[in-house]
C-alpha cells in the first residue's frame, strides 16, 4: 500500500504532516515536498524546497524505508526532525496566540512573508517569500539570484528580526560586498560590483514589496544614484567591445557551411562542435535570443502561417511579465535556414526546434541546469573555433555575444534603433501603438536581417523586383507611416 504522508498527533486541533504537493498537476507527476497544517479541514502548506521533486511512490518508498543503511532512511530521519520541529514551534506558538487558519497562514504559510527559522513576519521573511514566488512561477534563474542576494545579506548583516532594517543596514552590507568581511579570521563576501548591483536591485525589489505589505512607511528609503547621501547601485559595464563584426560572423558561418575543422578533431568532437556553432550562429541570427529561447523555440502558428519563413517567440527573461512587446517575430533568412538544415529537428507541428538542449527533460530547475551547461559548451567550442581555425585572439566569446553582435552590426548598418529594440523583444513602454509586431513587415525583417552576415545575396534592386504587389504596398504602407514619423520628430524638436 502506497503512503502519502508522515504525521504527528493533533497539537491544539491541528496535524502536522509532511506530504507530496499535488495541488498543481503536471506531466512528470512529480511534486515539491511540503510541511502541511490542517484545521478543520483546511490546510497551510510549507515547501520544503531543499528537497527534490519526486513523484508518489519515490515518497512512499521513502516513508516505507526499514534498513538503517538505506540512504532513503537518513532522508526519513531528517524528514522525522523536520516535522518535529515545527510541531514543537507550532506548540509554542500556541502559547502566545489563538490557532486557527488565519493564524497558521501567517505563521507557516510560504506567502505570509514569515521567516522560515523564527517564524516571524520579517524582512528576510519576505524576501525568502518572493523566492519563493519566484520559483513557482517558473523563473528558476531569478529565484537562485534572489538566493545567491539573500545569502550574501545573511553573511554580512546576519538574520535581523522583524523589519529592524534602514539605510544605515544596507550600506553595511553595500560596505561588506565592496570590501569584504572578516569571519573566523578570513575575509569572505566581496563581489564584483556587477554582481554587487544585481544583489542591492533584489534587495530594492523587497524593500518595495515590504512597503506595499505596510512595513516600512515610516523608514527612508535608502537607494538613489543621484543624492550622494544614499545608496547607489552599481551598472554593469558597457558591453561595446563584446561583439563580433559582420565580416567575422560571416568566417563562423562559413566555417559552419563548409565543416572546416582541424582533422586533428575526433569525429564526434567535430560534431559536437558543429552543433554548438550552429546554436551559436542560430542565436545571432534569430534577433539574438539567448538559449534559453532557444530551447524552447516551437514550429507553433506563425511558422506554418508564414510557410516556414518566421519564428514566433516570447522571450523567456520576460514571459512571466504582462508584456505582449515580448512576443518576437524572427525571419528565417536564407542562412538560417541552412543552419536549421543542418542542426535543428525536422519541422513537425508544435514541435521544439532546438530538442537536444533540453532532450525531453520538462523540470524547470533541471532544464536551468542544462542551459548552463550547454552555454559553457558553446563558450568553449566557439573559441576553439575562433583560435584553432581563423587564429583570433577571442578569449571571451561567449553566448551573450551572439546578442550584442545582433543589435551593435545592424546599428552600423544604419537600421533604426526601433526596428532593432522590437527584434530584440525591447518593452515599448506605453506606445502601443509603436508595439504592434505588424510595424514591420516581414519582408522588411528579412531585408534588415540579411544585413547581419556579409554574403552573396541578391541586390537590393532584385529584391525590390521579386516583390508581388501586396508586398508592395506593404513596403510602401511602411516608409510613408516612417515619413510621417520623421516629420513629427522634426517638429517636436524645432518646438
Amino acid at each position: 500500500m502506497i503512503k502519502t504522508s508522515i504525521s504527528t498527533p493533533q497539537e491544539n486541533g491541528v496535524t502536522v504532516s509532511i506530504r507530496l504537493d499535488k495541488r498543481t498537476k503536471n506531466t512528470e507527476e512529480k511534486y515539491f515536498l511540503a510541511v502541511c497544517f490542517t484545521i478543520n479541514r483546511q490546510r497551510v502548506y510549507r515547501h520544503l524546497y531543499d528537497f527534490p521533486k519526486m513523484s508518489q511512490k519515490e515518497f512512499s518508498d521513502i516513508l516505507e524505508t526499514k534498513s538503517s543503511r538505506s540512504e532513503r532512511k537518513a532522508t526519513l530521519q531528517k524528514l522525522q526532525e523536520i516535522l518535529e520541529d515545527y510541531r514543537c514551534r507550532l506548540k509554542e506558538e500556541s502559547q502566545k496566540v489563538v490557532v486557527n487558519y488565519d493564524m497558521l497562514r501567517k505563521r507557516f504559510s510560504d506567502k505570509g512573508g514569515v521567516d522560515v527559522s523564527s517564524g516571524e513576519t520579517s524582512f528576510v521573511g519576505i524576501w525568502e517569500e518572493i523566492i519563493i514566488n519566484r520559483r513557482n512561477e517558473g523563473r528558476v534563474a531569478t529565484a537562485q539570484s534572489y538566493n545567491c542576494a539573500l545569502n550574501s545579506f545573511k553573511l554580512i548583516i546576519g538574520n535581523p528580526p522583524g523589519f529592524v532594517i534602514d539605510k544605515n543596514v544596507i550600506q553595511q552590507w553595500n560596505d561588506g560586498m565592496k570590501n569584504g568581511v572578516i569571519v573566523n579570521g578570513e575575509l569572505v563576501g566581496k563581489i564584483a560590483d556587477a554582481t554587487r548591483g544585481i544583489y542591492l536591485r533584489t534587495c530594492r525589489v523587497v524593500w518595495h514589496e515590504a512597503m506595499r505589505k505596510g512595513f516600512l512607511t515610516n523608514v527612508e528609503y535608502p537607494f538613489s544614484n543621484k543624492d550622494n547621501s544614499l545608496i547607489s547601485i552599481p551598472r554593469g559595464k558597457r558591453r561595446q567591445q563584446s561583439y563580433l563584426s559582420v565580416e567575422e560572423m560571416t568566417e563562423l558561418y562559413k566555417v559552419f557551411i563548409n565543416k572546416t575543422y582541424p582533422d586533428t578533431w575526433d569525429i564526434v568532437y567535430k560534431e559536437r562542435v558543429h552543433d554548438s556553432l550552429g546554436l551559436f550562429l542560430a542565436q545571432y541570427l534569430c534577433n539574438g535570443f539567448n538559449l534559453a529561447d532557444a530551447a524552447r523555440l516551437r514550429y507553433n502558428a506563425t511558422y506554418w502561417k508564414e510557410g516556414g519563413k518566421a519564428f514566433e517567440f516570447q522571450r523567456k527573461k520576460t514571459s512571466a511579465q504582462s508584456n505582449d512587446n515580448a512576443v518576437v517575430i524572427v525571419p528565417i533568412i536564407e542562412p538560417l535556414q541552412k543552419i536549421l538544415d543542418e542542426i535543428a529537428a525536422p519541422p513537425s507541428k508544435g514541435g521544439y526546434v532546438f530538442p537536444q538542449v533540453f532532450n525531453g527533460v520538462r523540470d524547470e530547475e533541471e532544464r536551468r541546469r542544462l542551459t548552463l551547461k550547454e552555454n559553457c559548451n558553446i563558450k568553449d567550442r566557439v573559441r576553439r573555433v575562433c583560435k584553432e581555425i581563423l587564429g583570433w585572439e577571442r578569449e571571451l566569446v561567449s553566448g551573450t555575444w551572439a546578442r550584442h553582435s545582433f543589435a551593435t552590426n545592424l546599428k552600423l548598418a544604419g537600421v533604426e534603433e526601433e526596428y532593432i529594440a522590437e527584434s530584440m523583444g525591447h518593452s515599448h513602454g506605453n506606445d502601443v501603438t509603436r508595439g504592434y509586431q505588424d510595424m514591420y513587415p516581414l519582408e522588411i525583417k528579412h531585408r534588415n536581417n540579411l544585413k547581419l552576415l556579409r554574403l552573396d545575396v541578391a541586390p537590393e534592386d532584385e529584391l525590390i523586383d521579386n516583390l508581388s504587389p501586396e508586398q508592395m504596398k506593404t513596403a510602401l504602407r511602411y516608409y510613408m507611416k516612417l515619413y510621417e514619423n520623421q516629420k513629427k520628430d522634426k517638429k517636436n524638436l524645432e518646438k
